[in-house]
């Protein structure tokens, strides 16, 4: 029943639009915040929702960021390291492909690969399966026109109640970008290529855009080659000024090797080594997937009605020390309404949404002999659903200064069944009201602070309750915290800037220590944690004399301090798995149609192998240079230089209890790539919108 509910949600658009659309018209919302403190030059596909999503974030009481994809499109973007490199509080730390750590203001850090912690939407429509789960190679970001992150509790306006809050990655129409069709073409080091075309049509009422990607990669290290191919289609139907449906499908076959993880001199002194058990097993992580998602606007006269769903299925072979095979179906439904008027004479805004979540996993384990499937030791059907309702409202106290409340309701469950040992059998819910409250002030004309508290709830995934899919429930609670968070925003004169503080008190928060190579780390619930830290961004634009070259550093810099409160066994410790410094400098001289941007990342501070703090990790930095030319406005070169000193460096690792024990096993780093150099032409064609 429930999944004829959710896929039902899909056909409603086709049965009450052709009624609604001629009584529904369109209204006019008033923002009530400042202008956009951001200039963002759109030199590529022109998109009407990064103009909405710049106004959604001047209306946000916090650190939100707006990411367009000029921003990425100049370098061999693959994974959010690429594409977020100069948003801080996000760090993202590659394992393989486009895989690993990807963290938020510290989210995830129990889990280096795979999405724990933050909610990832595309097209407006979350990805992440009913119990948190999410995969980050589903997706491809030449598809997206802009990237939007919703750090911590700014992700209650999308219904999301995570600790990191949500990534939403919006996708490109035939109505927003610059040129019906285009293609792009990559070589570079380590046997990469890629291949990239698109065309669309712009019919009026109805729209049609169709994309691919071939990629191809031998990879820095042994055993890591890559042979990826993505669709993506979007249609769109307007059936009046007021309402319109918008249909996506994502197509993805993923073939991606793994080569595992080593120690730490091996990392930083033989860097392309593999691990050997990872080659001699032949590690793999293969998916095939489809996912399909539906998403229909209507403009009312008191407001706005948005509702849809998706359905997705996803096939997983996956080789490590075990062979994990599975099929997955996801269903999911949602409906939101947002409005705007007066309470008691003063201006207001409010939204309420729900949304609904049902996936089964088919999840098999099997022993892994020097390559060949052995033996089934797991014959399991994994089963989550949700049910989320949110709500937020938006006043203006007095002229400038507006006052937020949210909530977000959450009840979910899941339901485990072993066919090989009926023992195993187990079923768990969890439900959580998480409330949020904020301030939004405007000081002037283009600069803004803002203040907030709000709580967060995660239940654990299958993942954890099974312990990687090897073992029946566990007894893990669910993860939640209380956040507060205090900032500003906005620009003086040619410097743009954003800076926040916050603080995170955690109970339960999910922790990780590995035992063996290659399966995901055994999960338990830390006692009482503390996340805190700061975010900073600044860019200043400074123009020549003659007004022909134009200089803009630009600085990111993330401040991150994770810590025990009073533990029983680490005391107030320093948490694993994240390091306390890590930025990114670059200054991008632009002249005519030229752009060359040298650059430089930095990773320092305390950076925790174990939880005993017995072991640090090495930081680094990491020098390169991006340029590129506009032959024409429809034909751009560019070129990029990484890690152009060849530094040995540990990228990503899994962590340790206690890094000091005679019988711990150290062989847990991922060595980031050597020397790279990747180039390509975008050429755009059949006129210009």
């Amino acid at each position: 029943m429930t999944r004829l509910l959710l896929a039902g949600a899909s056909a409603l658009p086709f049965f009450i639009l052709p009624a609604l659309s001629a009584t529904a018209h369109a209204e006019t919302v008033t923002a009530g915040a400042m202008e956009s403190d951001e200039t963002i030059v759109i030199t590529g596909e022109r998109r009407d929702a990064l103009s909405d999503a710049l106004a959604e974030k001047a209306r946000r009481p916090g650190n939100v960021d707006v990411v367009p994809a000029e921003e990425f499109q100049d370098r061999y973007t693959t994974t959010f390291r690429d594409a977020l490199a100069l948003t801080p509080g996000v760090i993202m730390q590659p394992s393989a492909g486009e895989d690993g750590r990807l963290s938020i203001r510290g989210s995830g850090l129990a889990q280096n690969v795979h999405l724990r912690g933050v909610e990832v939407l595309l097209g407006g429509v979350p990805m992440n399966a009913a119990d948190g789960f999410g995969d980050l190679q589903e997706f491809d970001l030449l598809f997206a026109s802009h990237v939007d992150v919703l750090k911590g509790g700014n992700a209650y306006r999308v219904g999301s109640a995570t600790l990191g809050g949500a990534i939403s990655v919006e996708t490109l129409t035939a109505k927003s970008v610059a040129t019906p069709h285009a293609i792009r073409a990559e070589a570079g080091s380590f046997g990469t290529s890629r291949l990239h075309a698109r065309a669309s049509r712009d019919f009026g009422r109805f729209d049609i855009l169709v994309a691919g990607t071939w990629q191809r990669q031998d990879g820095f290290r042994d055993h890591a080659q890559q042979n990826n191919e993505r669709a993506y289609i979007n249609l769109g139907y307007q059936w009046s000024d007021a309402a319109e449906t918008r249909v996506g499908i994502f197509y993805n076959d993923v073939d991606q090797e793994l080569v595992g993880s080593v120690s730490l001199e091996t990392a930083l002194e033989q860097p392309a080594m593999g691990n050997y058990g990872a080659i001699s097993q032949d590690w793999q992580r293969d998916i095939d997937s489809l996912r399909a998602y539906t998403t229909t606007t209507i403009e009312l006269g008191t407001g706005k009605l948005t509702f849809g769903g998706t359905a997705a299925q996803r096939d997983l072979y996956h080789p490590v020390p075990v062979f994990l095979i599975q099929e997955a179906e996801d269903y999911s439904g949602f409906l939101r309404y947002d409005g705007d008027g007066s309470i008691a004479g003063r201006p207001a805004e409010w939204s309420i949404g729900t949304r609904l979540r049902d996936t089964t996993n088919n999840a098999d384990v099997y022993l892994n002999f020097s390559g060949a499937i052995g033996p089934q030791i797991t014959d399991s059907v994994q089963k989550s659903a949700s049910a989320e309702l949110y709500g937020e409202g938006r006043i203006e106290l007095t002229p400038g200064l507006w006052a937020i409340a949210a909530a977000s309701w959450l009840d979910t469950r899941r339901d485990f069944e072993n066919s090989n040992d009926a023992s195993l059998n187990a079923e768990t819910s969890f439900s959580h009201l998480s409330p949020k409250v904020g301030l939004l002030y405007e000081a002037s004309e283009t600069i803004q602070l803002f203040a907030n508290a709000s709580a967060s709830y995660e239940p654990p995934t299958f993942l954890d309750l099974t312990q990687g899919g090897v073992a029946g429930f566990q007894p893990i609670e669910a993860q939640d915290a209380v956040s507060y968070e205090a900032g500003a925003r906005g620009s003086i004169g040619d410097v743009s800037f954003e800076a926040a503080l916050y603080r995170q008190q955690i109970e339960g928060e999910f922790v990780a220590f590995t035992t063996t190579p290659g399966i995901p780390a055994a999960i338990f619930n830390a006692g009482d944690t503390i996340h805190q830290g700061a975010e900073i961004f600044a860019s200043w634009k400074a123009v020549g004399t003659d007004g022909g070259l134009s200089v803009t550093p630009q600085v990111s810099w993330t401040w991150n301090d994770f810590s025990f409160d009073g533990d029983a066994i680490y005391s107030n410790n320093r948490l694993a798995g994240m390091p306390e410094h890590f930025g990114r400098l670059q200054v991008v001289f632009e002249r005519d149609r030229f752009r060359v941007t040298p650059n430089i990342t930095v990773q320092a501070g305390d950076n925790f192998l174990d939880y005993a703090n017995t072991s640090d990790v090495p930081g680094y930095e990491l020098y390169g240079v991006e340029a590129s030319w506009d032959v024409s406005p429809d034909i751009t070169l560019f070129v990029e230089g990484r890690n152009l000193t060849d530094e040995g460096y540990a990228l990503n690792y899994s962590t340790l209890a206690d890094a000091s024990d005679p019988a711990a096993n150290l062989d847990v780093f991922v060595p980031g790539e050597g020397r790279a150099v990747y180039g390509g032409i975008r050429l755009g064609f059949g006129g210009s919108r």
